[in-house]
């Protein structure tokens, strides 16, 4: 019976937190929220949250927080530690984010990464992030495998990405914020803008967890 599975299925998971206590993703403090509160008081907001750009086919970037303290640290554990504690958070915090500044869109789009890439992590972070969102995924894709931003100049970057997106045509005529868990030099996500208008896209801007405090981010 179903009332029986949901009492044993509590009845189990209230034993494993006596066993095994649930702590902060972050601090590692003892805590039935991830991340605790605590450690959500600590995340910096960007003083600037939403820049618009001046040319290309992007038209603004926006983030949540600087990509410093509790809010990086939250970013890298995700993506790197496999810390999907943190995923509930992350994802309604983008949700409301979205909201608070006011970002108008017909559809939010996870950054995408490369299958060999999705191979070696199990997921993509930024799929994980638009999870409140109405997303889909489908209208953009990933067709080649590139190297890391970090550390490449402006031109690198640039050639790094070229060709590196294909959006699908049901973008046309469609409003359309990418989603992504940072947001530094934005190439990436003029690459995506890129693909995305080609396609027909009405409109393109990013909204990230993390961005650079500074104007040029």
């Amino acid at each position: 019976m179903p009332e029986v599975a949901t009492l044993c299925s509590n009845f189990y998971n209230g034993l494993l937190d006596l066993v095994y206590p649930p702590k902060c993703p972050l601090c590692g403090l003892l805590s039935p929220e991830a991340p605790c509160v605590a450690c959500q008081g600590e995340m910096l907001p960007l003083q600037m949250p939403v820049t618009h750009e001046r040319e290309g086919q992007l038209a603004f970037k926006a983030a949540l927080y600087e990509y410093t303290g509790r809010a990086g640290q939250a970013v890298r554990r995700l993506k790197y530690a496999r810390s999907t504690a943190l995923s509930s958070f992350m994802a309604s915090t983008m949700a409301v984010g979205a909201e608070r500044l006011g970002l108008e869109f017909d559809a939010a789009v996870p950054v995408p990464i490369h299958w060999t890439r999705w191979c070696e992590r199990g997921f993509n972070q930024a799929e994980i992030l638009a999870a409140g969102l109405p997303s889909d995924k489908q209208m953009l894709t990933r067709i080649r495998a590139t190297r890391p931003q970090v550390g490449l100049n402006r031109e690198q970057r640039t050639k790094n990405l070229d060709g590196a997106f294909r959006a699908s045509l049901d973008c046309r005529g469609r409003a359309i914020l990418l989603i992504d868990d940072v947001v530094t030099s934005g190439q990436t996500a003029r690459e995506c803008a890129k693909a995305l208008m080609e396609a027909g896209a009405k409109e393109v801007g990013i909204l990230a967890f993390c961005g650079d405090q500074s104007p040029q981010y």
